[in-house]
């Protein structure tokens, strides 16, 4: 690319950049109007009531002889009127700052529309320069080489994104088993307590019953995460079953016996759920953190790679 096309670069960069921010400052005008429209019409309605205010001293009433009596009318009406005239001074002020802002929004759209195709005039030049940079022997080698590791870096922030949205539903799903165990051995405890029956231990089945879903889908998403960390090179071995729960016998032989075994059943699968939650968190905290580094490397690899292309002059 010529000098010429070079200068041509960097000029539809600029505009680009004053689009960006033309943008950015347009939405916080439009923001600040809506509120600035807001205030005058709380100002018109607090100005109506001054001037109510102001209109019923000025007429003969049996209120207005209190107000003589208690104290003087005079003085009363100039306080109202100071009042009313602090509303207006207050109103006059936001009007004027309604019509600023919108001259400024509207002085904002001219830019905008004088910038409105400097984003694609901008790829356009880019993609030539890089074109021409990529048939160059002098550059070539170097644009491949760094475009190699651009498309390394782009499989493993995506690796790692699979990964992480695999245990965070994993994580998902041990917390609702542990939520419905939490709940099961709240009723299995007013069992043991005497506070129980059919009603208690129907809950408490009713829970047990959702945890056992919870469970059966964490360990069918346990799977896809473990073939997921495996691609990573990394393994966690987690898996919980709580199907003997006893649950025929604390309907039909319900007694303490029966309810301190279930009750300990219970509590046992909330502990292994509990074990589970813990480690999957921790897998998935630790994938969260080499995601959010992977991806910041690659998002500052492809700008590099931008800038380069940007500098190079042919």
């Amino acid at each position: 690319m010529t000098d010429s096309g070079f200068d041509r670069l960097a000029e539809a960069r600029e505009r680009m950049h004053r689009l960006d921010k033309a943008q950015r400052r347009q939405e916080q005008l439009r923001g600040r109007l809506r509120e600035n429209e807001k205030r005058v019409f709380e100002l018109e309605l607090q100005l109506e009531a001054e001037q109510a205010d102001v209109d019923n001293l000025t007429r003969m009433s049996l209120a207005n002889l209190f107000r003589t009596l208690l104290r003087s009318k005079e003085e009363q009406l100039e306080l109202e009127r100071q009042q009313a005239l602090a509303a207006a001074l207050k109103l006059q002020e936001a009007k004027q700052e309604q019509e600023q802002l919108q001259a400024d929004i509207f002085r904002l759209g001219d830019e905008l529309a004088d910038c409105r195709n400097a984003e694609l005039e901008y790829k356009q030049l880019l993609a030539e320069k890089e074109a021409s940079l990529r048939n160059s022997p002098s550059y070539g080698a170097e644009l491949a080489e760094m475009e190699a590791q651009i498309a390394d870096q782009s499989i493993l922030a995506k690796e790692l994104e699979e990964a992480l949205t695999a245990g965070r539903r994993v994580l998902t799903s041990l917390e609702d088993a542990s939520h419905s165990l939490e709940k099961a051995e709240g009723w299995g405890n007013w069992d043991l307590w005497g506070g129980g029956g059919i009603v208690s231990t129907h809950m408490k089945h009713e829970h047990v019953d959702a945890a056992k879903v919870s469970m059966n889908n964490a360990n069918h998403l346990m799977r896809n995460f473990r073939d997921e960390l495996a691609d990573l090179e990394r393994t966690v071995d987690v898996g919980i079953d709580i199907s003997g729960m006893l649950k025929f016998g604390d309907y039909w032989f319900d007694g303490l016996i029966t309810d301190w075994i279930v009750q300990k059943r219970i509590q046992e699968a909330q502990n292994q759920t509990l074990r589970a939650v813990s480690e999957v968190r921790g897998v998935v905290s630790k994938l969260q953190s080499e995601f959010a580094i992977a991806d910041s490397v690659l998002k500052g690899s492809r700008s590099k790679r931008i800038a380069w292309i940007e500098e190079q002059r042919l």
